[in-house]
């Protein structure tokens, strides 16, 4: 068995800087600096890993961070005033805003995602 003292999860930006302001600006998260990359504290516990690969930085293709908020809607509109635009994903049916409204907990949830100013995916998931 592996030992494990703690885990955090890790994704690249081209630009640690606007990575940086987005993070703590525009999403209002706890952002730490360190000679490495950027360390997000999204829940209090394990932080989520920021680190710059400028040149070779490739978006990620799928949801890299979920953000659970306790009103997917309201956190969309708050994003869209800060001028965030939401993504819209063929196949989902998404209301006029952009949120993917769920009738059935067991068949997902509501959710909307948004991208970072590196291109990665993140999603709003109510909870």
């Amino acid at each position: 068995m592996v030992t494990v003292h703690r885990a955090f999860s890790a994704f690249s930006v081209d630009d640690l800087d606007v990575a940086e302001t987005f993070y703590r600006d525009v999403l209002g998260l706890a952002v730490r600096r360190s000679p490495m990359g950027l360390e997000l504290d999204v829940t209090g516990g394990a932080p989520v890993f920021v680190y710059p690969k400028s040149e070779a930085h490739a978006p990620a293709s799928f949801t890299v961070l979920n953000l659970v908020v306790p009103d997917v809607g309201a956190a969309a509109a708050e994003l869209a005033d800060r001028g965030v635009a939401l993504e819209r994903y063929e196949g989902f049916g998404h209301d006029e805003d952009g949120v993917v409204r769920s009738t059935d907990p067991s068949r997902g949830p509501t959710i909307a995602w948004f991208r970072d100013p590196a291109r990665n995916v993140l999603g709003l998931i109510e909870g």
